[in-house]
C-alpha cells in the first residue's frame, strides 16, 4: 500500500503538472489569441478604413514581432507608406494636371478664337488675293497692250530713223553739190573777172590805136597838103596820103566800133559777175541752209537712234513688267490657294481646338473627381 500511495502521488503530481501546463498552454493559447485578434481587428480596422475611402495613411500598425502578425503588420505598414505616398503623388499631379487642364481649357478657347481669326483674315487675304489676281490679269492685259504699241512706236522710230538717214544722205548730197555750184561759180566769177579785165585792156589798147589812128590821119592830111604844094611831083605821094587817111578812118571806125563791142562786154562782165556774185550769195545761204537741214537732221537722227534705243530698252523693260506680272499673277494664284488650304486648316483647327477643350473640360472634371477621392486620405 505503501506502492499504491507512491502511485497516486504520482499519479496526482502527473494531474496537476497536466492541469497546471494545460492552464498555462490555455493562458499562452488565449494571450496569443488576443495579441492575434488584436492585431487582426487593428489590421480589420485600417483595411476598412481603406475600403471605404477614408484613412489616415500616416498611421502605423507597428508591430515588432517576429511572427506571421508581425509580418502582416509590417506588410501593412509598408503598404500603408506606398499608398500614402502614392496617394500624396496623386493629389500633387492632381493639383498640376487641374492646372494643365485650366491652361489646356485656356488654350483651347484662345486657339479657337485665334482660327476663327485666321479664318476670318484668311477669307480677307482670299479676297484681297483674287481681287490681286484680277488686278494682275487687268495689269497683265495693259503690258501686253503697252508693248504693242510700244513695238509700234518702235517701228516707227526706225521707219523715221530711216527716213532720217536717207534726208541725211540727201542733204550731205546737196551739201556736196552746193558746195560744187560754189566752186565752179567762184571759177565762172574769176573767169569772167579776167574777161572783163581782158575787156579794159583791149579798150586801153583800142584807145592807144584811136590815138595813133587820129594822129596817123593828121599826118596823112599834111602829106596831102605838102603833095598839093609839090604839084606834079607830088600827085604819086598824095594818092597815098588819100589811101593812108582812108586807112585811118577805116581804123578810127573799127576802133570805135571796138570800144563799143569792148563796152558791151564790159556791161555784160559787169551784170554777169554782180549776178555771179548774187548766184554765190544764194548758193552760200543755201549751202548755209543746207548745212542747217544736215545739222538738224544729224540731230534728228541721233535724236531718233537715241528714241528707239529708249524704246528698245522700255521694250524690254515692259516685257520683264510682262514676265513679272505674269509671275505675280501666278504667285497670286498660288497665294488664293494656300489661303484657302489655311482656311480649311483654321477650320480643322477651330474643330481640333473644340474637342481639346472637352477634353480640358472632362480631364478637369476627372481630376477633380480624383482630388476628391484621394482628399479623404491624410498623407
Amino acid at each position: 500500500t505503501i506502492n499504491a500511495k507512491t502511485m497516486q502521488s504520482r499519479l496526482t503530481v502527473i494531474v496537476l503538472s497536466f492541469i497546471i501546463i494545460l492552464a498555462i498552454g490555455i493562458m499562452l493559447m488565449l494571450t496569443t489569441a488576443r495579441t492575434i485578434v488584436k492585431g487582426i481587428d487593428k489590421a480589420t480596422n485600417v483595411a476598412l478604413d481603406l475600403a471605404e475611402g477614408e484613412g489616415d495613411l500616416t498611421k502605423r500598425m507597428g508591430f515588432t514581432a517576429k511572427d506571421e502578425i508581425g509580418v502582416l503588420g509590417r506588410s501593412i505598414d509598408k503598404l500603408l507608406a506606398t499608398l500614402g505616398g502614392m496617394i500624396g503623388q496623386i493629389q500633387k499631379s492632381g493639383g498640376t494636371l487641374s492646372h494643365s487642364g485650366q491652361e489646356l481649357a485656356t488654350l483651347a478657347e484662345q486657339m479657337n478664337g485665334a482660327s476663327a481669326e485666321i479664318q476670318a483674315r484668311a477669307n480677307g487675304v482670299a479676297a484681297a488675293a483674287e481681287e490681286m489676281s484680277i488686278n494682275m490679269n487687268s495689269v497683265a492685259a495693259a503690258v501686253e497692250e503697252a508693248a504693242v504699241n510700244v513695238s509700234t512706236v518702235a517701228q516707227s522710230t526706225g521707219s523715221i530713223a530711216d527716213a532720217g538717214r536717207a534726208i541725211a544722205g540727201s542733204t550731205q548730197n546737196a551739201r556736196s553739190m552746193t558746195s560744187e555750184a560754189v566752186n565752179r561759180t567762184r571759177k565762172s566769177y574769176e573767169l569772167i573777172s579776167a574777161l572783163g579785165n581782158a575787156a579794159q585792156e583791149i579798150g586801153r589798147v583800142t584807145e592807144t590805136i584811136t590815138e595813133i589812128s587820129e594822129q596817123t590821119n593828121l599826118l596823112a592830111l599834111n602829106a596831102t597838103i605838102e603833095a598839093a604844094r609839090a604839084g606834079e611831083a607830088g600827085k604819086g605821094f598824095a594818092v597815098v596820103a588819100n589811101e593812108i587817111k582812108e586807112l585811118a578812118k577805116q581804123t578810127a571806125g573799127a576802133t570805135i566800133e571796138i570800144n563799143d563791142r569792148i563796152r558791151g562786154i564790159q556791161e555784160s562782165t559787169g551784170k554777169t559777175v554782180s549776178e555771179i556774185q548774187e548766184i554765190l550769195h544764194v548758193i552760200g545761204e543755201v549751202n548755209t541752209i543746207v548745212d542747217s537741214i544736215a545739222s538738224a537732221v544729224e540731230n534728228q537722227t541721233a535724236t531718233t537712234n537715241d528714241i528707239a534705243r529708249n524704246v528698245e530698252q522700255a521694250s524690254i523693260g515692259i516685257q520683264e513688267v510682262a514676265n513679272n506680272v505674269s509671275q505675280v499673277s501666278a504667285v497670286s494664284d498660288e497665294v488664293a490657294r494656300d489661303i484657302a488650304e489655311v482656311s480649311h486648316s483654321s477650320q480643322e483647327l477651330a474643330g481640333s481646338s473644340n474637342k481639346v477643350r472637352q477634353s480640358a473640360v472632362g480631364l478637369n472634371e476627372m481630376t477633380a473627381r480624383m482630388q476628391e477621392v484621394t482628399g479623404r486620405f491624410k498623407v
